[in-house]
């Protein structure tokens, strides 16, 4: 439960439970049963949860079934929901609807705008300058669902420019802040299994390889029920954003609907340790599926709705499809003086060469007309 709502804690110490900023004392009346006090801490968690929820205050019971054939061996679970209430008397309530919750149908719109101080990768091939081919991938429900942008080449400062949309339908139960997501568990099943999953959004910035493996550079998680609210500026876009101690302001795309700023993107290969390994900047903006209709919008920078080429340096291409270019600012940029220096050298050799191959029958032709 602390977990799930982000918060630090549970803390027993034989005596006391903190969790987050607030501490219980065991009283005379829990004796030492710590069950009691974990089930008195679960009737205030009102007073608990930073968003103020009570838990629901039905009884479930969970019984296992078993097969005589094999009776040592579990062969699954019942949940019952019980409402016991004496034969002779009037039920304290009236029935309630236990029907299966039907999911709310979202569309998530994804704009991937810049990234920035990404680290450099490769080198280049010419001059061994540092570089990275930078595109960004995402996915809401899944890996087999993920977008990716084009790549902005040739990054020589981790700067990206991108203006990509993605866009992520999805059916979503509010009460239980869960993505239902239904799909085959393999190729041989028949029916679909539903899943529910918690509404993650996953960002990942990668380096493309022409004949190896792309590269991940680094990935921020966004949980849309509670997120940092991105930066400003580049500048104050950094790890401490992050931090799970309740000093960070957090924020749900389901309440405030549309926010946009910067992220930091991290790696955590080097045992465990976060690394900022760039930032991104993203607009990230729910609709109900009735508002997406109205005002649809396609994926990438394609209409409807559609966005602007982005404004990249003359830098960023491919080498292999541009040579000239490659010859341009590969050799030219880096080697230019060297190059002006070998020419006004050939330039001087030849007017030598020319002198003296010349200067024999000039001389020649002197003579004789003397």
């Amino acid at each position: 439960m602390c977990r799930d709502c982000w918060l630090d804690g549970p803390h027993n110490d034989g005596r006391r439970i903190r969790i987050g900023k607030f501490v219980y004392e065991f009283q005379e009346e829990f004796g030492d049963d710590q069950e009691n006090m974990a089930l008195t801490l679960l009737h205030r968690w009102n007073e608990i949860s930073q968003a103020k929820y009570s838990l629901v205050p039905e009884h479930v019971e969970t019984r296992t079934l078993h097969n005589p054939m094999n009776p040592l061996e579990p062969h699954g679970q019942l949940v019952m929901w019980l409402d016991m209430f004496e034969e002779d008397t009037v039920p304290p309530t009236m029935p309630r609807e236990i029907s299966m919750r039907k999911p709310e149908s979202y569309e998530l719109r994804v704009i991937i705008w810049n990234t920035d101080e990404v680290i450099l990768a490769d080198d280049a091939f010419f001059t061994g300058e540092k570089m990275s081919d930078i595109y960004v991938k995402g996915w809401l429900t899944g890996k087999e669902d993920a977008q990716t942008t084009d790549v902005h080449y040739r990054s020589l400062t981790g700067e990206g420019n991108f203006n990509w949309r993605f866009v992520f339908p999805f059916e979503y139960l509010t009460v239980e802040r869960r993505v239902v997501v239904k799909r085959k568990v393999s190729v041989f099943s028949w029916d679909e299994t539903e899943f529910k999953l918690p509404p993650v959004l996953e960002l990942q910035v990668w380096d493309a390889d022409h004949f190896s493996k792309d590269d991940h550079l680094g990935t921020i998680s966004l949980d849309l029920n509670r997120f940092p609210r991105g930066a400003y500026s580049t500048s104050l876009c950094t790890l401490d954003m992050l931090r799970k101690d309740g000093t960070v302001p957090q924020m749900s795309i389901f309440k405030q609907r549309c926010v946009r700023g910067w992220w930091p993107v991290v790696s955590r290969k080097n045992k465990g340790k976060t690394k900022l390994t760039g930032k991104i900047e993203a607009e990230i903006q729910l609709l109900i599926q009735e508002e997406a209709e109205k005002n649809p919008a396609g994926r990438g920078r394609k209409g409807p709705n559609a966005l602007e080429e982005p404004k990249r340096p003359e830098t960023s291409f491919i080498n292999i499809l541009n040579p000239l270019k490659t010859l341009r600012y590969a050799f030219w940029k880096n080697y230019k003086y060297k190059i002006i220096k070998v020419v006004i050298l050939v330039a001087v050799a030849l007017i030598f060469l020319l002198f003296f191959y010349s200067a024999p029958g000039y001389m020649a032709k002197k003579v004789l007309r003397a």
